[in-house]
């Protein structure tokens, strides 16, 4: 990635939700060092409550989890906000684990280059 590119991030706001601890830790982490803000959910009723506080440029979201799933959280946002640029992150590559609305879709384990041009790309392309 080029720093040009990179430098993007910068102004860009996240809200990542993930059931996996471990997983939302690390990925959380990595995308702080590099975007403006990031908000962690574990689960997608935290999620939605989370998008309700805060305004956030995208949403990078695991499918299956527990509480309320992926699936019912972006039918949430999406009530709120139809153009919500969302990113689906799962460890299921079937027509079942796919949401028409996303505008990337990527599978586990996450390759943090790829979730970051995908961050970049979605971004740019609502704006």
């Amino acid at each position: 990635m080029t720093k040009e590119r990179e430098s993007k991030l910068k102004d860009i706001t996240v809200l990542y939700v993930e059931d996996d601890a471990i997983v939302r830790i690390i990925i959380a982490k990595f995308m702080r060092r590099r975007c403006k803000a990031v908000f962690e959910a574990e689960n997608g009723k935290a999620g939605v409550e989370l998008y309700k506080q805060h305004e956030v440029d995208i949403v990078v979201t695991d499918l299956e989890m527990p509480v309320m799933n992926g699936f019912e959280m972006i039918g949430h946002i999406l009530k709120i906000e139809r153009e919500q640029p969302i990113i689906i992150t799962t460890g299921y590559n079937d027509d079942e684990h796919t949401v028409i609305e996303a505008c990337k879709h990527i599978i586990k384990p996450i390759d943090e280059e790829k979730l970051l041009n995908a961050i970049i790309d979605c971004v740019e392309r609502s704006r």
